[in-house]
């Protein structure tokens, strides 16, 4: 007698999106019909369409294992190779099965090898990274960044709301576990901002800082790879997306997000119906994730109602002032660059009404076309590549403000 393991039992489904089609029927009509014997099936989370088989079957749900579990699996994992509490600490970190686990400390152990040196924390997180890339890989792309706070130019009360969206995270154990605030909240403990203001602004820039401020990854979700047009795609790979990313401790960014967050649409076909059952899908599924997500917009309005009401924050990034201007055109030349010493920068400030990111692309045309002039960056150079990105905007000088 044996048992019968069908191991990605998920791939007897049809995929519309890939075109493959359904095998269920195929396995039922040649295998099951004539094997008697206990069949077991394996694969992912049991979605809201799970594989249709003739026989009758029994769910069994194997859940992320606690904590505690979970340090006993790291240690076996990694042995002695590691430095003091790495494994205590990855299991309190990171909320993922016992395959995860060992395949994270395999790769962890192999990194430290080529160092001489025992496991650490970043080990361990470049294993636990490497083993979901694939999954987060598919649905969007990991940003790594090179700005510092030093960079950044926001009005103080925008400011003020990042430092304590930062804060949120970093007491969180204390004010939900210790302090019992857990008890008093309803649903899920993750943390979601909505960043909205026009474009270049800061939004993505301050999603970069506030992920490399936490040492964690963050990611900018592919919104064409997340929406499908086949009936409980989208769905499907919001499920990815979200359990892949909670077990990877990364940060979700969806840039330019009214696409998927816009606002429900009064029924009026099965277009609309199943549309709007993909946005009431991400709402519970923000709602269950308890890690970060971050949106983008330039413009806050066209989200929908019930997402902006369920958000922990929202701060808005408006055009910079003169003042803020002024300091963007200084702080965007590095020090290492051949700045001429008579540059007016308060000029520069009043005569471009730029966002940060415009006059970053100033800046950087006005370098280049002082290097082919083997000259240093100059007046004449950023008053040219300001009136470049003015055209590039739409934007028109009239003779006097040149």
């Amino acid at each position: 007698r044996a048992v019968l393991v069908l191991d990605g039992v998920d791939y007897l489904s049809a995929d519309p999106e890939t075109g493959r089609p359904d095998r269920a029927s195929v396995i039922d009509r040649e295998l099951l019909s004539h094997y008697l014997g206990a069949v077991a099936a394996i694969g992912p989370k049991v979605d809201a369409r799970p594989v249709s088989l003739s026989r009758g079957f029994v769910t069994i749900e194997l859940e992320v294992p606690p904590e505690s579990v979970r340090a006993k699996l790291w240690r076996r994992a990694l042995g002695d190779t590691a430095e003091g509490d790495i494994p205590d600490r990855a299991a309190a970190r990171y909320p993922v099965t016992g395959g995860v686990i060992r395949r994270a400390a395999e790769s962890a152990k192999v990194t430290a090898q080529t160092r001489g040196a025992k496991v650490s924390a970043e080990d361990v997180h470049a294993g636990v990274r490497a083993t979901l890339d694939s999954k987060l890989g598919n649905l969007g792309v990991r940003l790594a960044w090179k700005q510092k706070w030093d960079d950044l130019v926001l009005p103080d009360d925008a400011l003020d709301e990042v430092k304590e969206f930062i804060a949120r995270v970093r007491h969180k154990r204390r004010v939900y576990e210790e302090w019992g605030f857990a008890r008093k909240i309803a649903k899920g403990l993750g943390l979601s901002a909505l960043f909205s203001g026009p474009p270049g602004t800061g939004k993505t820039m301050v999603a970069g800082l506030i992920a490399d401020e936490l040492a964690l990854d963050l990611y900018q979700i592919d919104l064409s790879r997340i929406v499908s047009k086949y009936v409980g795609e989208t769905e499907k790979n919001l499920a990815a997306l979200f359990d892949a990313a909670e077990a990877g401790h990364a940060v979700l960014l969806f840039d330019e997000a009214d696409s998927l967050f816009a606002k429900r649409t009064e029924v009026k076909s099965s277009v609309d119906r199943y549309a709007n059952l993909e946005v009431n899908y991400l709402l519970q599924r923000m709602e269950a994730f308890a890690g970060i997500t971050i949106l983008t917009t330039n413009l806050d309005t066209s989200i929908d109602e019930a997402f902006r009401r369920r958000l922990s924050f929202r701060i808005t990034f408006p055009m910079p002032e003169p003042s803020e201007r002024e300091k963007l055109w200084r702080s965007l030349l590095p020090k290492e660059a051949s700045v001429d010493t008579s540059i007016n920068f308060g000029d520069l400030a009043e005569r471009f009404e730029m966002s940060g990111g415009y006059i970053k692309n100033a800046v950087v045309r006005a370098a280049f076309l002082a290097a082919d002039e083997n000259r240093a960056i100059g007046m004449q150079h950023l008053v040219r590549a300001g009136v470049l990105e003015y055209a590039a905007m739409g934007k028109v000088m009239h003779g006097s403000m040149r």
